[in-house]
């Protein structure tokens, strides 16, 4: 079909062998493509308009406003630009899609091998995107279409989760994958952090957060849905109170006089949207370790919701969960589609899935001490959504497919009828916040991809000198610090008295009181004045706020997971041969780790390295990293293992040199000396690996001063395993 100086076709199918063929047929520069099977009448000198912005901006693709015919009805369409957040295969472009030639035949060419069913036209507009050619919207009213899907906005919004388009779906996922791989914002699901779900002190185990404004009519009822779960854990209702106008307040005042639970919180702030309502909520210090999302109008669907979600924050370690709910209307009878369980997110591609869709599910539930270093957009509108793209960007995020959620819906309180321009505001907000969560995710990449070098670490500790004062003032106390040194079985010990060492020497080891306080090598931990650098995908490079050498650095693992070194000792091998001027070292759980429950190593200049060792040890030379791990495994499997410890005992030191990477391994018998307990007579010294290499460190002065060459030989052999001579 031809209109004007345009050539119109249309695509009887979305499949790559319909686009290809259109493709060979092409002969102008620009060609039209009909997208819907409907009637499509170009508006006056509509054809020589779209040429002439296609001539202007050398357009790869340009689509425009229209008008729609629904039931004997024209209106308005208009539809909203295209950003590199629009990543929806949904995105609205209307029936008439201009394209240029040259790329349509350039993607039939690169993606000759692919033979999509429906998402070849999907793969042509990312295919444009990444070539830099403009992808214009035309704020003008060029044609109109006989509009045949007359169904209301909230029918529509739900077709990508309708198990009858699954299929449709996967080809659009495996689209939308390559897509982000080649952009560089693919989040590969192995480099996840898991969180520790019991870490931190709170009253409250969890909190149900309710905003709420001028709803008399269900307040009532969603309080008590709360109220009424049956859980092995203390939880809290959260009621901020909008500055409601009705007699929902007197309905929340009337609940909280009989039931402790009920928190009632009437904003100072007269600006506040449903998210600025969550912030508030969650920052409060009312609100447990998770945060569980409950609408004003909605209902929990069983008395176990609760229970179903902090059981999977403590079974997966995620950082946030999304349940799955049912549409109903008031008497509780389900409204299409059903049940919407969001069955595209897998733990494999749900965190790249997010940027293609427009919802992710409810309820929401989020770790809370994370909830408040992120902060919740103050907004009415998608603030949940912005929420998951940016946990799913770096935490795992766990999925409940069961039927947990009541959302009913009510005139005036959904989705189900909007206008075409709250429609089109509403996608262009998500799609501004994928554009931005794309932005972060490339640059996130681009961080891990970086492996440090020898500068690179001498550069962070420079400029953490500069920007971290609190540190850079022990950093300089430490040149003062006082030393001595004792002859202990012939050698030369170095004792060090460093008072800020109280905070790892004097730590409880008690596995409960690990558990509970803040894991201080996770990110959301950290002091915001601590910055890092990327030693690889794995691990950050950072310097150690409570320094014992006089540059000394933390290198944790991105994922919260125990000490265990097997899994990573290619990566010591590979930072002590790049970090040139440094030692790796190694604290097992039990043998000085400060962290036992976060993975991690240290290091410190090679010329600061102790090389005492009275206990039994092991020395190993390599020229290359296989050859060190082979000779490690071999001594790692043949020392025991503790009941109940996930590896031998050990402490590990590691530097490369004259060509060679050398470790010494240091086989442990105990954490701790006998004397450490002793009140009266005891010295408070809790041998790391660098004690064990003759350094000994002792926090407390009188220990320092009065401790013996024979109590230091003495230690050192109850916690080295001498039995292994």
């Amino acid at each position: 079909m031809r209109e004007a100086n345009i050539d119109i076709f249309e695509l009887t199918s979305m499949s790559s062998d319909t686009l290809r063929g259109i493709s060979i047929d092409a002969g102008s520069n620009y060609i039209a493509l009909q997208t819907k099977p409907t009637s499509i009448t170009l508006g006056y000198r509509a054809a020589e308009r779209i040429m002439t912005v296609a001539r202007q901006t050398d357009a790869g693709i340009l689509y425009a406003d229209h008008y729609a015919v629904r039931g004997g009805e024209t209106t308005k369409a208009p539809v909203i630009d295209y950003q590199p957040g629009s990543l929806r295969n949904d995105f609205d472009f209307g029936s008439l899609l201009v394209v240029k030639s040259a790329l349509l035949k350039a993607w039939a060419e690169t993606y000759k091998h692919n033979h999509w069913h429906a998402a070849a036209l999907y793969e042509f507009i990312l295919y444009v995107s990444r070539q830099g050619a403009p992808i214009n919207h035309i704020p003008e009213y060029l044609y109109t279409e006989e509009e045949r899907d007359l169904r209301l906005s909230g029918e529509k919004q739900f077709d990508y989760v309708d198990p009858r388009n699954r299929d449709v779906q996967i080809e659009m996922e495996q689209v939308s994958i390559d897509h982000l791989k080649q952009i560089g914002a693919y989040i590969d699901s192995t480099t996840l952090t898991d969180i520790n779900p019991y870490s931190g002190q709170f009253d409250i185990e969890a909190s149900v957060i309710i905003p709420v404004r001028n709803r008399e009519r269900t307040i009532g009822d969603a309080i008590r849905s709360a109220l009424s779960q049956q859980t092995d854990f203390g939880f809290n209702v959260i009621i901020v109170d909008n500055h409601s106008t009705d007699g929902t307040t007197a309905i929340i005042a009337d609940i909280a006089c009989t039931d402790t639970r009920v928190v009632h919180i009437i904003p100072q702030q007269t600006d506040l949207g449903i998210g600025g309502c969550w912030d508030l909520a969650v920052n409060d210090r009312h609100c447990g370790r998770y945060a569980v999302q409950l609408d004003s109008d909605d209902l929990y669907s069983s008395a176990h919701t609760l229970q179903a979600v902090v059981d999977k924050f403590r079974d997966e370690c995620c950082a946030m969960v999304i349940g799955s709910y049912r549409m109903c209307d008031f008497q509780l009878q389900t409204l299409p589609p059903g049940i919407i369980d969001h069955r595209e997110w897998t733990a494999e591609n749900g965190m790249n899935n997010a940027l293609r869709i427009n919802g992710l599910g409810a309820p929401r539930a989020f770790y809370t001490p994370l909830l408040r270093t992120m902060g919740v957009p103050n907004t009415s509108y998608g603030e949940d959504y912005a929420l998951g793209l940016t946990f799913s960007r770096q935490y795992k995020i766990g999925r409940i497919y069961d039927e947990l959620y009541l959302c009913r819906r009510w005139e005036g309180n959904s989705d189900a009828a909007l206008s075409a321009e709250r429609v089109n505001a509403n996608n262009h907000y998500k799609d501004w916040l994928r554009t931005n969560e794309i932005k972060a995710r490339q640059q996130l990449n681009r961080y891990w991809h970086h492996h440090a070098t020898q500068a690179d670490a001498d550069h962070l500790f420079e400029e953490q000198m500069q920007s971290w004062p609190e540190t850079a003032k022990r950093y300089e106390q430490l040149k003062d610090v006082e030393t001595r040194t004792l002859t202990v079985e012939g050698q030369t010990v170095t004792l060090q008295h460093n008072p800020a060492r109280m905070v790892s020497t004097g730590a409880s080891i008690q596995t409960a009181d690990i558990s509970r306080r803040p894991c201080f090598l996770c990110s959301y931990n950290r002091p915001h004045q601590q910055q890092g650098i990327a030693l690889n995908n794995r691990f950050q490079l950072l310097v150690n706020p409570f320094p014992i050498l006089p540059r000394h650095y933390t290198l944790p693992l991105r994922q919260h997971q125990p000490q265990q070194i097997a899994p990573y000792i290619d990566d010591m091998t590979d930072f002590a041969m790049r970090l040139t001027d440094l030692f790796i070292f190694y604290n097992g759980a039990h043998c000085g780790a400060s962290a036992p429950d976060h993975m991690h190593f240290q290091a410190a200049p090679q010329s600061t390295m102790p090389h005492t060792f009275l206990s039994h040890h092991y020395t190993l030379q390599a020229y290359t990293a296989d050859e060190m791990h082979k000779k490690f495994i071999d001594i790692y499997q043949t020392l025991p293992v503790p009941a109940g410890e996930l590896e031998p005992r050990i402490n590990v030191l590691m530097w490369a040199g004259g060509g060679k990477v050398n470790a010494v391994i240091i086989p442990r018998r105990q954490h701790r000396p006998d004397c450490y307990n002793n009140t009266l007579a005891g010295r408070l010294i809790s041998p790391g690996a660098l004690d064990m290499a003759g350094l000994i460190i002792t926090p407390r002065h009188e220990d320092f001063a009065h401790i013996t060459a024979d109590e230091i030989a003495r230690i050192i052999r109850q916690c080295g395993d001498c039995e292994q001579q």
